[in-house]
Protein backbone atom coordinates (compact mmCIF):
# COMPACT_ATOMS: atom_id res chain seq x y z
CA UNK A 1 0.00 0.00 0.00
CA UNK A 2 1.56 3.30 -1.05
CA UNK A 3 0.61 6.48 1.06
CA UNK A 4 3.20 8.99 -0.41
CA UNK A 5 5.21 7.56 -3.59
CA UNK A 6 2.40 8.21 -6.44
CA UNK A 7 5.06 7.22 -9.21
CA UNK A 8 5.26 3.70 -7.77
CA UNK A 9 1.67 3.25 -7.36
CA UNK A 10 1.05 4.45 -11.06
CA UNK A 11 3.51 1.98 -12.44
CA UNK A 12 1.68 -0.83 -10.71
CA UNK A 13 -1.43 0.49 -12.12
CA UNK A 14 -0.07 0.22 -15.69
CA UNK A 15 1.35 -2.94 -15.04
CA UNK A 16 -1.42 -4.33 -13.72
CA UNK A 17 0.43 -5.26 -11.02
CA UNK A 18 -2.79 -3.82 -9.02
CA UNK A 19 -5.19 -6.65 -7.19
CA UNK A 20 -8.44 -6.34 -6.43
CA UNK A 21 -8.04 -6.20 -3.07
CA UNK A 22 -5.20 -3.86 -2.94
CA UNK A 23 -8.10 -1.48 -4.94
CA UNK A 24 -10.56 -2.25 -2.50
CA UNK A 25 -9.03 -1.49 1.12
CA UNK A 26 -8.24 2.04 -0.60
CA UNK A 27 -11.74 2.42 -1.45
CA UNK A 28 -12.38 1.32 2.68
CA UNK A 29 -9.60 3.61 3.79
CA UNK A 30 -11.29 6.42 1.65
CA UNK A 31 -14.55 6.23 2.59
CA UNK A 32 -13.92 5.61 6.43
CA UNK A 33 -11.53 8.87 6.58
CA UNK A 34 -14.80 10.58 4.69
CA UNK A 35 -16.88 9.58 7.25
CA UNK A 36 -14.52 10.66 9.71
CA UNK A 37 -14.65 13.96 8.46
CA UNK A 38 -18.56 14.49 7.53
CA UNK A 39 -18.83 13.18 10.94
CA UNK A 40 -16.65 16.06 12.61
CA UNK A 41 -18.30 18.71 10.96
CA UNK A 42 -21.40 17.50 11.93
CA UNK A 43 -20.53 17.77 15.72
CA UNK A 44 -19.55 21.56 15.09
CA UNK A 45 -22.48 23.08 13.85
CA UNK A 46 -22.55 27.33 12.25
CA UNK A 47 -24.83 29.30 14.80
CA UNK A 48 -24.66 32.12 12.43
CA UNK A 49 -24.64 31.00 8.97
CA UNK A 50 -24.00 33.88 6.10
CA UNK A 51 -23.52 34.32 2.62
CA UNK A 52 -19.95 32.64 2.72
CA UNK A 53 -20.90 29.43 4.68
CA UNK A 54 -23.54 28.88 2.32
CA UNK A 55 -21.22 29.76 -1.18
CA UNK A 56 -18.47 27.70 1.00
CA UNK A 57 -20.83 24.51 1.01
CA UNK A 58 -22.48 24.81 -3.01
CA UNK A 59 -18.07 25.16 -3.88
CA UNK A 60 -17.47 22.97 -2.36
CA UNK A 61 -20.19 20.12 -3.60
CA UNK A 62 -19.54 21.91 -7.47
CA UNK A 63 -15.67 20.74 -7.00
CA UNK A 64 -16.32 17.60 -5.82
CA UNK A 65 -18.86 17.08 -8.53
CA UNK A 66 -16.96 18.62 -11.46
CA UNK A 67 -13.54 17.29 -10.18
CA UNK A 68 -15.06 13.51 -10.42
CA UNK A 69 -16.64 14.24 -13.62
CA UNK A 70 -12.84 15.66 -14.87
CA UNK A 71 -11.25 12.42 -13.71
CA UNK A 72 -13.63 9.91 -15.37
CA UNK A 73 -12.59 11.52 -18.44
CA UNK A 74 -9.20 11.91 -17.74
CA UNK A 75 -9.79 8.02 -17.53
CA UNK A 76 -10.94 7.91 -21.08
CA UNK A 77 -15.08 8.48 -19.97
CA UNK A 78 -17.03 4.96 -21.30
CA UNK A 79 -14.07 3.27 -23.11
CA UNK A 80 -11.54 3.67 -19.54
CA UNK A 81 -11.05 0.87 -17.65
CA UNK A 82 -10.90 0.11 -13.52
CA UNK A 83 -12.20 3.82 -12.81
CA UNK A 84 -12.70 3.27 -9.74
CA UNK A 85 -9.69 1.41 -8.40
CA UNK A 86 -7.50 4.57 -10.04
CA UNK A 87 -9.76 6.83 -8.84
CA UNK A 88 -9.67 6.10 -5.07
CA UNK A 89 -6.52 4.80 -4.89
CA UNK A 90 -4.52 7.55 -6.67
CA UNK A 91 -7.22 10.03 -4.91
CA UNK A 92 -5.76 8.52 -1.33
CA UNK A 93 -2.11 8.70 -2.20
CA UNK A 94 -2.37 12.62 -3.39
CA UNK A 95 -4.95 13.90 -0.72
CA UNK A 96 -2.07 12.39 1.82
CA UNK A 97 0.55 14.45 -0.07
CA UNK A 98 -1.68 17.61 0.28
CA UNK A 99 -2.21 16.87 4.11
CA UNK A 100 1.71 18.77 3.93
CA UNK A 101 -0.02 22.27 3.24
CA UNK A 102 -3.53 21.93 4.43
CA UNK A 103 -2.06 21.32 7.51
CA UNK A 104 0.04 24.63 8.13
CA UNK A 105 -2.97 26.18 6.90
CA UNK A 106 -5.13 25.13 9.11
CA UNK A 107 -2.55 25.53 12.04
CA UNK A 108 -2.55 29.39 11.01
CA UNK A 109 -5.81 30.16 10.71
CA UNK A 110 -6.47 28.24 14.33
CA UNK A 111 -3.32 30.64 15.63
CA UNK A 112 -5.38 33.67 13.98
CA UNK A 113 -8.77 33.48 15.07
CA UNK A 114 -7.62 32.03 18.62
CA UNK A 115 -5.59 35.83 18.69
CA UNK A 116 -7.47 38.20 16.86
CA UNK A 117 -11.16 37.33 17.67
CA UNK A 118 -13.61 36.44 20.66
CA UNK A 119 -15.57 32.75 19.76
CA UNK A 120 -18.93 35.08 19.48
CA UNK A 121 -17.05 37.72 16.72
CA UNK A 122 -15.80 34.83 13.88
CA UNK A 123 -17.69 35.17 11.13
CA UNK A 124 -17.11 33.19 8.38
CA UNK A 125 -15.74 35.54 5.24
CA UNK A 126 -14.29 35.59 1.95
CA UNK A 127 -10.68 34.91 3.25
CA UNK A 128 -11.57 31.85 5.45
CA UNK A 129 -13.41 30.23 1.98
CA UNK A 130 -11.29 30.97 -0.88
CA UNK A 131 -7.93 29.53 0.18
CA UNK A 132 -9.78 25.59 0.73
CA UNK A 133 -11.30 26.06 -2.22
CA UNK A 134 -8.54 26.85 -4.44
CA UNK A 135 -6.50 23.59 -2.12
CA UNK A 136 -9.64 21.19 -3.14
CA UNK A 137 -9.71 22.08 -7.02
CA UNK A 138 -6.05 22.19 -6.56
CA UNK A 139 -6.06 18.60 -5.00
CA UNK A 140 -9.20 17.40 -7.82
CA UNK A 141 -6.68 18.54 -10.41
CA UNK A 142 -3.67 16.54 -9.20
CA UNK A 143 -6.15 13.85 -8.99
CA UNK A 144 -7.02 14.05 -12.98
CA UNK A 145 -3.72 14.57 -14.25
CA UNK A 146 -2.00 11.67 -12.16
CA UNK A 147 -5.40 9.25 -13.91
CA UNK A 148 -4.44 10.62 -17.00
CA UNK A 149 -0.92 9.85 -16.94
CA UNK A 150 -2.29 6.27 -15.88
CA UNK A 151 -3.99 5.98 -18.98
CA UNK A 152 -1.09 7.29 -21.33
Amino acid sequence: MYFWNIEALKNDIRADNFSEKERFIYFVIYFVFSAIGLELVMYMPIENANLWDYVDSFLNILIVLVGTVFAYKANGSSSGNDFLGKYFSISFVVLIRFLIYLIPLLVSYIIYYEYAYSYEEVATNYIDVIPFLVLSSLLYWNICRHIEQVNS
